[in-house]
């Protein structure tokens, strides 16, 4: 049982900060919102007037291939590293909350 505390007091150590770091980048990010949206309603009206050629089906096809190997992997992996998911989340909301 000893062995066991040293691996989730670390992963709890990192999943917090991690969480924290990602939080604070959340929220400066919202600030910079409105250049994201005129940034994509560009490229909207960039590919409706026919300026811009994007290839939806091969993009759709490349992210559901991805995702067939990823999501097994994905499941695993968090189901596996439980304690490091919530210090995350709460690192996060504690990044995200902070002035």
């Amino acid at each position: 049982m000893e062995d066991l505390i040293a691996p989730v007091l670390l992963s709890l150590v990192i999943g917090g900060v991690a969480g924290y770091f990602v939080g604070t980048l959340i929220k400066r990010a919202a600030g910079m919102t409105m250049a994201i949206v005129v940034f994509a309603a560009i490229l909207l009206v960039l590919v409706f007037a026919g300026d811009l050629n994007i290839n939806i089906d091969a993009i759709s096809t490349n992210i559901t291939n991805m995702l067939g190997v990823l999501a097994p992997l994905g499941v695993m992996a968090l189901i596996s590293s439980i304690p490091f998911v919530a210090s995350f989340v709460a690192g996060l909301f504690v990044g995200y909350r902070r002035y």
